[in-house]
């Protein structure tokens, strides 16, 4: 399974600040660092809170990637000189 790296931000718009990944393995793009990034929760059906992602203020989904330690998967984007 694809691991979040630096490559991921090749190519991606200059907003971007940070990437992580949801607890189904869905990767997202956000505009804020990952000191910003906040889980975020949600009801499910039986009304039981369930934690479903990495909230940041823009997003934009870049692909499927490892969900395994989801919770520590987000990485800042590196700003070469």
């Amino acid at each position: 399974m694809k691991q979040l790296t630096q490559a991921i931000f090749d190519g991606a718009p200059d907003w971007v600040k940070s990437a992580a990944v949801n607890p189904d393995g869905d990767a997202w793009f956000h505009s804020v660092p990952k000191s910003e990034l906040k889980i975020y929760l949600t009801r499910d059906e039986s009304q039981q809170w369930k934690c479903v992602g990495i909230a940041g203020f823009q997003v934009d989904y870049i692909g499927n990637y490892d969900a395994s330690n989801w919770k520590n998967s987000a990485i800042d984007r590196e700003v070469m000189p």
